[in-house]
């Protein structure tokens, strides 16, 4: 088995396990947001020179704190990172690997306060992100789950 391979069935474990601290919507966004962002950047990959194997790696991390915790908890960016990080080692990924994937891709794949990623894997993971947000439901389930906290959408945005 590939160490993709090893990572994507990590990954499905993750999800699979039900934490009960998850986000409400985990089950859907294993399916309909991760795996697709990781499809899209792999496809994108391909098409501009990347490197698939690291795209699609940052593509099934970048939001894997979804699976011990709700997506709008503060500490759910680090926790990301976090796991991302072990995950990735526990898949035999190098040091540099890791750096890249982890500290670049998956720190700015949302692009926030002028933060970008540098690499081409990282803008290949913001691009697949956002294609994933406006080719699935990915929004409706978040304006979802905004109404059943009584949110309020300028703090969400913030």
């Amino acid at each position: 088995m590939t160490r993709i391979q090893q990572l994507e069935e990590s990954v499905r474990r993750q999800y699979a396990a039900k934490n009960p601290n998850r986000a409400e919507w985990a089950d859907w966004l294993s399916e309909n947001h991760v795996l697709v962002v990781a499809n899209n950047a792999s496809q994108l990959a391909k098409r501009f020179g990347g490197n698939e194997e690291l795209a699609r790696a940052a593509a099934l991390l970048h939001d894997v704190a979804d699976t011990v915790m709700d997506r709008f908890a503060d500490e759910h960016e680090e926790a990301s990172l976090e796991i991302a990080r072990k995950t990735l080692r526990e898949c035999g990924f190098s040091d540099a690997d890791i750096g890249l994937v982890v500290d670049d891709a998956i720190r700015y794949h949302s692009c926030h306060d002028g933060r970008v990623p540098q690499s081409l894997e990282g803008k290949i993971l913001a691009t697949a992100d956002s294609l994933a947000h406006l080719n699935t439901d990915f929004y409706i389930f978040a304006t979802w789950g905004m109404g059943r906290r009584q949110q309020e959408l300028a703090d969400v945005k913030a």
